[in-house]
């Protein structure tokens, strides 16, 4: 269900709803790899995971050449998981695996013209 809410409202949420998650966190997106689901500047809410618990379809998060990317799973691999960016045309080159995995999206908070959609 859809909510609209000022930026500051949609951080403080996201920043609540995080607490809720042992190790919880909150990112902010930048770019467009995952549009149309997550535009520049969504709000990411991120619940660690162990790397047992990923399926085909997690929003994830992990680390790449020091980085934080935010993909999809699309494949199971021998060395871990292939992902990609929703609006990518390929797979990226670095697998997710239990020592780069930071957790799974599980609400995203977008700006939309002036306002804040929250999403769940």
């Amino acid at each position: 269900m859809a909510e609209f809410h000022s930026a500051t409202q949609a951080h403080q949420r996201a920043s609540r709803l995080a607490q809720i998650f042992p190790g919880g966190f909150v990112l902010q997106g930048k770019g467009n790899s995952m549009l149309p689901l997550y535009s520049s500047g969504t709000l990411l809410v991120v619940k660690p995971i162990p790397f047992e618990q990923l399926s085909r379809g997690m929003s994830v998060v992990f680390t790449k050449d020091n980085h934080t990317v935010t993909h999809v799973l699309v494949a199971k691999a021998k060395d871990g998981w292939r992902t990609t960016g929703l609006n990518n045309r390929r797979h990226d080159y670095v697998t997710v695996n239990a020592s780069n995995i930071r957790g799974v999206v599980v609400a995203a908070f977008t700006p939309v013209v002036g306002q804040t959609l929250a999403m769940r």
